[in-house]
């Protein structure tokens, strides 16, 4: 039996949606009368004694609109271009669609070791799953994917599987069940499964497609305001990443990047020139990439802040370190006069950092590890810089420094090679520093 069929034997696509009302119908009437179990749910805003009853495994229906598989669905569309953007939307009914969320759940399922949970037979339904009077399941659709797949493989070791406990819902509009799925995730327990960027989809979905407010929404997730607004900067952010590196779509690649995204959110908002953010987005991005391919150590998202601290030295040793890929931005016939302009002209400010912002946009995942190799090497220079800074012997370790400094330089006068282009500018900011250095000195030993 061939994969897809195995796949359609999983679903019971004889039913219609209005046949198969009627079935879960007649099962509630025949449940009623023999006074069967029930469960008790807050729905509605009122408390619900939902009736419970055993169906065959292939009657529920996958919930296409489940907030888990948001963004598996979404990066499913990204790799089968071929596919309508309402694939998912268009007929909840699909056997198509449903074929495809049953391997989408099953995939969380391998991932969360619910499979690996059920595949020892000791291990049976504890808990009933919440479906709608129309057979969509509510809650569990994951635990269903692996029953289904554990009992179609062998029906003989997962007989136990054969018909499924279900708490049937009374009539309610979509919204509703979206309310439900929303509460039910807040346990933490069940919220943790949930990945970052599927939950700031779901809060998406509600305030730009739906129109609520974010204050409603934030009630609903229990967050601040506040923290919604953050939730949808990060999945902004998410989305110009993937775009950048030509993974448009391909959310689960973002899975264990919660707290790096949660901090270029926290730690663009200290800056506000546009082009010190621009550098920072993209040095950061660079980090997420560096540290999903393992060519970064340590965890990215403590990186973020030393990135931003940092971020003038860190742009400064690109350009000198990495000419290529800042000049590479400019036409050849400019190259030269490129070189000069860069190698040349260090103001004593702020240098402005336009062509890095420029050049940093358009790296490839190569030229990314080479710049995050670059970014850990400055951090590490500034930390030690700060250390000596808190050191009672700076001014004077300067100092000494300097003078080392510049006697290597006056012993190079003598060779014939020496570039001294700049060098009479560089001797006025060493004359303006000496004399500041006198002054505060003459200022100091008379305030003692």
């Amino acid at each position: 039996m061939s994969d897809n069929a195995i796949r359609n034997e999983f679903i019971d696509f004889e039913y219609d949606q209005i046949e198969r009302v009627e079935k879960i119908r007649k099962l509630l009437d025949e449940a009623r009368k023999t006074s069967g179990p029930k469960i008790w749910l807050n729905f509605m805003n009122r408390e619900c004694n939902l009736d419970v009853i055993y169906v065959p495994i292939s009657l529920p229906m996958y919930r296409l609109e489940n907030g888990r598989t948001l963004s598996l669905q979404d990066e499913y569309l990204a790799i089968n271009p071929d596919l309508p953007d309402d694939f998912f939307m268009r007929d909840d009914n699909s056997p198509e669609a449903q074929c495809v969320q049953h391997d989408l759940l099953l995939k969380l399922g391998e991932i969360k070791d619910i499979l690996t949970t059920f595949r020892d037979t000791d291990n049976k339904q504890t808990e009933a799953l919440i479906i709608t009077n129309t057979g969509f399941v509510v809650n569990g659709n994951r635990r269903l994917s692996c029953w289904r797949q554990l009992y179609f493989d062998d029906k003989t070791a997962y007989k136990h599987f054969k018909y499924v406990r279900v708490a049937v819902l009374p009539e309610a509009d979509e919204n509703a069940i979206d309310r439900l799925e929303a509460d039910l995730q807040i346990a933490p327990d069940i919220k943790a499964d949930y990945s970052w960027h599927a939950e700031a989809r779901m809060m998406e979905k509600r305030i730009v497609e739906r129109g609520e407010d974010k204050d409603d929404v934030a009630a609903l997730y229990r967050m601040k305001r506040k923290d919604v607004e953050n939730r949808l900067d990060m999945l902004n952010y998410a989305r110009q990443y993937l775009k950048r590196n030509n993974w448009d779509r391909q959310w689960s690649r973002l899975d264990k990047d919660a707290y790096a995204f949660e901090q270029l959110v926290k730690e663009r908002q200290k800056l506000n020139d546009p082009v010190e953010k621009s550098v920072f987005e993209s040095l950061t991005f660079s980090a997420i990439t560096a540290g999903s391919s393992g060519a970064a150590e340590g965890r990215i998202y403590a990186k973020v802040p030393e990135i931003r601290k940092h971020l003038i030295p860190i742009a400064e040793t690109i350009r000198e370190e990495l000419p290529e890929i800042i000049y590479n931005e400019f036409p050849d016939d400019d190259a030269d006069d490129a070189e000069i302009l860069f190698v040349d002209n260090f103001p004593d400010e702020q240098q402005d950092i336009t062509d890095v912002a420029q050049a940093l946009v358009k790296l490839d995942e190569e030229e990314q590890k080479i710049v995050v190799e670059v970014v850990e090497s400055v951090i590490t220079d500034e930390k030690a810089k700060e250390r000596e800074r808190r050191s009672n012997n700076y001014l004077v370790d300067q100092v000494k420094k300097a003078a080392i400094a510049l006697n290597n330089a006056v012993d190079a006068c003598d060779e014939d090679n020496n570039v001294i282009t700049g060098l009479e500018k560089q001797l006025e900011m060493v004359d303006e520093s000496v004399e500041k250095l006198k002054d505060w000195l003459v200022e100091h030993e008379n305030s003692n």
